[in-house]
């Protein structure tokens, strides 16, 4: 079963994974863009544990999921650059409490959110500087390019209009998507950084 959902605040996405192990569906994978894969299996009570880490390369990933094995922890999905890692207790943990030491190190997590999603939009800003760039700021020469296209009428506008249409949407679909990314970017960092604070203060 798959299911879209997007949580800033970590805290509450493990008491959603927990609610779906109750209800008898065990996470298998998640993506970035919020997919969440779930296979069945037997309700049960599963505390699932959440950090965000993105790594420079593989050796340091594998080194970090070492580490979390070695202290009584299975990690359950999450790659190199994903940034959520997802972990449960082995069976010889006997469902530790916590995975972080501290109320600090726990609350660090949200910072690095915020810092993962301000360094995207710096890049989504600069594609679309870039874009604009290319275009002479120019919207124009995103839209209709058919010349005398709004003069025809009848029949011969919109055969014209029908056939460049899609052409248009192609055209500024690179242009939503990254406009799209820019602002959820943004609120994702400031929303992660305002969790940061609060959660850390709540300690």
């Amino acid at each position: 079963m798959i299911k879209l959902k997007i949580f800033v605040d970590m805290d509450k996405e493990e008491e959603y994974l927990r609610s779906m192990a109750k209800k008898g569906y065990m996470l298998k994978s998640y993506n970035s863009l919020g997919f969440y894969t779930f296979e069945p299996g037997k309700p049960q009570e599963l505390p699932y544990k959440i950090d965000y880490r993105v790594f420079k390369n593989k050796r340091d990933f594998q080194q970090y999921r070492q580490l979390f094995q070695d202290s009584g922890w299975i990690h359950v999905c999450g790659s190199t650059y994903s940034g959520g890692q997802y972990f449960l207790p082995s069976n010889n943990n006997k469902y530790s409490a916590e995975i972080f030491s501290d109320i600090e190190s726990k609350a660090a997590r949200f910072k690095r959110l915020s810092n993962q999603s301000i360094f995207a939009f710096t890049i989504t800003i600069c594609y679309l500087t870039a874009f604009f760039s290319m275009n002479g700021f120019n919207f124009g020469k995103l839209g209709y390019l058919t010349p005398g296209l709004w003069k025809k009428s009848g029949n011969a506008f919109w055969f014209a209009l029908l056939f460049e249409t899609p052409f248009v949407i192609f055209r500024f679909l690179p242009l939503i998507l990254m406009l799209t990314l820019t602002v959820i970017y943004a609120y994702w960092s400031f929303k992660a950084r305002d969790l940061y604070n609060k959660k850390k203060l709540a300690g």
